[in-house]
């Protein structure tokens, strides 16, 4: 069982070890808790499931934004476990994925998230990113495509950053390649 500490109806903090809330006055018994982090699901419970979401949703964001990857990892599988079609944090557990260099775990998030919600240009975008990286330049296409018809106005923000990406990705390969000689070079005239 899960420490809880703040309630889920009011979010107040409750007093360390107590289920008893001193501002609204809910009391959360053992079998509730104990439902709350189970998958076993009941029109009761929906609102406490939704508020351990978002608890564990909020702790992931705060872990992955310190750089701790794998936890970040944990906390938003246990939100997704409470809340199967919580579109954001399939989103955020495929960037700390990518983090972890777990590119296939990344791009399947992105597309659960793109199933629950089909207007989710954040995950378009970011798993066309990653098709791009890995050389599937036509499902990355798909993916930008994606965006441009759903808010055109974003299509120049996406064509800067592509074009950012591919000015880094040429200079990589120019410096790759071994570097004029003296005499191959350009001789002014003057």
């Amino acid at each position: 069982m899960e420490n809880i500490v703040n309630c889920f109806k009011c979010g107040a903090r409750l007093p360390e070890g107590s289920n008893y809330c001193f501002k609204c006055g809910l009391k959360l018994k053992n079998t509730q808790i104990d439902s709350i982090f189970s998958k076993n699901t009941s029109k009761i419970d929906s609102h406490y499931y939704e508020k351990a979401s978002q608890k564990f949703f909020i702790s992931g964001l705060s872990l992955l934004k310190d750089g701790q990857y794998s936890e970040s990892i944990i906390k938003f599988t246990q939100a997704i476990e409470l809340k199967e079609d919580f579109a954001e944090a399939y989103y955020n557990r495929g960037q700390a994925y990518i983090k972890e260099n777990k590119f296939d775990n990344a791009v399947a998030d992105f597309t659960k998230s793109i199933e629950i919600d089909p207007e989710f240009k954040d995950a378009y975008f970011q798993r066309g990113n990653l098709f791009f990286e890995k050389g599937f330049k036509e499902r990355a296409r798909e993916d930008y495509e994606k965006i441009i018809e759903l808010d055109f106005e974003i299509a120049s923000q996406i064509f800067d950053k592509l074009h950012k990406f591919m000015e880094s990705w040429v200079n990589n390969i120019v410096k790759t390649k071994v570097a004029p000689t003296k005499d191959n070079e350009y001789i002014n005239d003057s």
